[in-house]
């Protein structure tokens, strides 16, 4: 394994944002590898942290069931931009009006998907937010590298490279991806508070979203409150600096229904309500958007408990994967994939995301 050795820069720190994230980013020669397992030999927690992140499953099953890169390079190359940002990553580039193949291509580098060198390694230089004069391995034999301190690593405009998309494209007048703008707009920003202060705190490399059940539980606030004999669940977000969800892929269940004395679920009075953004799986449509912003809050009120109910329940249920589940259902069942066994191993897991958020109950007045 190669460690990088590199001259020792000034302290003062580095503006990256300019030129940071131009596609394709290119890492360039450290004098040593890029592969994250590498990177852990020093950076052990960070790694270790790091591999059981969305991160590192950024080109996965999923994504790579999608697309014939032999094919139609054009819309692979349009998901590597996020997905595996490096010129290192990429088995084709594109000269003119020409793809032609890519000579520093690294296919176990691609595999890793949002690896530590998309983030901190630009023309053979390491970037982080502090500047180190030098590591020592763990076998204390004294090889290192210096890296060269940014500020912006601290930023909320660093994620927003692959967290925004540009303006362009739009469904209901709404970009798909837009999370850096709603964060902008809302009272995190106005207070300072950075995408790095929730999803890296002290800098842990977690990148925790929605797929995580105690994330998820800090971004809301739940009261059930009742008014002439109607009953009304509040959700409010209360700890998300964007929308909850933020994304269209997710899905949020509100389940109601009432049971009697003994327990049972009464025939009929189950009813639900969903919080999210549905669109259709070709992007051509919006079926409904009831995401909650930043400070707002969304009711759902159970109305008239039929004759018998004891309690009424409240269910919440997060489905992270819902539209990745539909949409590769939906490949599957129109012989759409490029890969059927790919897509088949990316439904089992998507098809194992949901977890139930939360749950209540009232005694009707």
């Amino acid at each position: 394994m190669g460690i990088a050795l590199f001259p020792p820069s000034s302290k003062g720190g580095e503006h990256l944002l300019k030129n940071h994230w131009n596609r394709p980013a290119v890492a360039g020669n450290v004098g040593g590898s890029l592969l994250p397992s590498d990177c852990g030999f020093c950076h052990t927690a960070q790694h270790a942290l790091w591999k059981d992140s969305l991160h590192a499953r950024a080109v996965g099953p999923g994504l790579l069931g999608q697309l014939d890169v032999e094919r139609d390079f054009a819309t692979a190359l349009s998901c590597f931009k996020c997905h595996a940002p490096l010129l290192e990553q990429q088995e084709a580039v594109v000269k003119g009006d020409e793809t032609v193949k890519n000579s520093l291509f690294n296919p176990d580098l691609k595999k890793a998907g949002v690896t530590c060198a998309v983030c901190h390694v630009r023309g053979g230089k390491v970037y982080g937010p502090r500047q180190y004069g030098g590591l020592k391995t763990a076998d204390g034999k004294g090889k290192r590298h210096f890296s060269v301190e940014s500020a912006d690593f601290h930023k909320s405009e660093f994620c927003a490279a692959c967290h925004q998309l540009a303006d362009g494209y739009k469904l209901n007048g709404k970009l798909l991806v837009n999370t850096y703008k709603e964060w902008r707009g809302s009272d995190w920003a106005k207070k300072g508070l950075q995408c790095q202060d929730c999803h890296m705190p002290d800098r842990a490399h977690l990148f925790k979203g929605i797929h995580d059940k105690e994330m998820t539980l800090r971004a809301v606030e739940l009261n059930i409150t009742q008014k002439k004999g109607a009953i009304t669940l509040s959700v409010a977000n209360v700890g998300a600096g964007h929308y909850f969800p933020t994304y269209a892929t997710p899905l949020v269940v509100i389940k109601a229904y009432s049971v009697d004395a003994s327990g049972a679920v009464i025939s009929g009075s189950v009813r639900e309500d969903f919080i999210g953004r549905k669109v259709s799986l070709d992007l051509e449509r919006e079926e409904f958007d009831t995401r909650i912003p930043p400070g707002g809050r969304h009711e759902y009120v159970y109305k008239k408990p039929p004759d018998g109910t004891a309690r009424v329940v409240f269910e919440i249920s997060v489905y992270p994967d819902k539209f990745y589940f539909n949409l590769f259902k939906s490949l599957t069942d129109n012989d759409g994939a490029a890969d059927p066994g790919l897509i088949k191993e990316a439904t089992v897991k998507a098809e194992s995301s949901p977890y139930l958020l939360w749950k209540g109950e009232a005694k009707p007045n």
